[in-house]
């Protein structure tokens, strides 16, 4: 299955976005800044991660509306 199928598809782009949140909230508890990480990076990474949660979730639910109303 290609990015552009998977991107079409309600249910595969929620579960992305789920995904996204799990990994976001995870990188707050065990990402901590040391030799090699800043706090400013993980700041970066968990917001990019946050960022991107957002999209997703928000594209899902853009396709079930566009799909529903089709059917109607």
């Amino acid at each position: 299955m290609s990015l552009r199928s998977l991107m079409k598809d309600p249910a595969s782009t929620m579960r992305l976005g789920m995904a996204f949140l799990i990994l976001a909230s995870l990188s707050r508890w065990f990402l901590h800044p040391g030799a090699w990480l800043s706090a400013d990076v993980i700041d970066a990474l968990t917001g990019f991660l946050y960022g991107m949660t957002i999209g997703l979730l928000l594209l899902s639910i853009t396709l079930r509306r566009r799909r529903s109303q089709k059917d109607v």
